[in-house]
């Protein structure tokens, strides 16, 4: 399931305002969303005071069931602390594992890759790879 929120945000004219952003995107369920992040679209809002666009760096979770990869994208700011945003998401991998029946469980750790990027360029580059990969 693809999640959003309301988030408040802050444009560089100085005008505070509350926008939906994607916290997490079932690729899967949603295609669509992909499309949306290859065009360079998720996450963009629109200052309603002088109509800027912007996009909006949060750390986000990218689902593919199909290709069972779970990708957390981080901003790239937070490349800096790396180490402990890899503990991080390995930490909510290991609860989530614990959290589910055996089998399913064994079937995470046998077929599921968990990733980490920094930034929606290596989100966008990461999944315009494996499309060529798949042609």
């Amino acid at each position: 399931m693809s999640t959003r929120s309301r988030i408040n945000v802050t444009c560089e004219c100085g005008q505070s305002f509350e926008a939906e952003v994607w916290q997490s995107v079932n690729a899967t369920a949603s295609p669509e969303l992909k499309d949306e992040i290859l065009k360079g679209a998720m996450n963009v809002v629109t200052c309603p005071t002088c109509g800027r666009r912007f996009h909006i760096e949060i750390p986000f979770l990218y689902h593919d069931l199909d290709g069972r990869e779970w990708i957390w994208v981080y901003p790239l700011s937070y490349e800096k602390e790396g180490f402990s945003v890899y503990q991080k998401v390995h930490e909510m991998w290991e609860n989530l594992k614990r959290s589910v029946p055996p089998g399913v469980r064994e079937r995470f750790e046998k077929e599921y890759k968990v990733t980490v990027l920094f930034g929606m360029d290596a989100l966008v580059h990461y999944l315009q790879s494996k499309e060529r990969d798949n042609q």
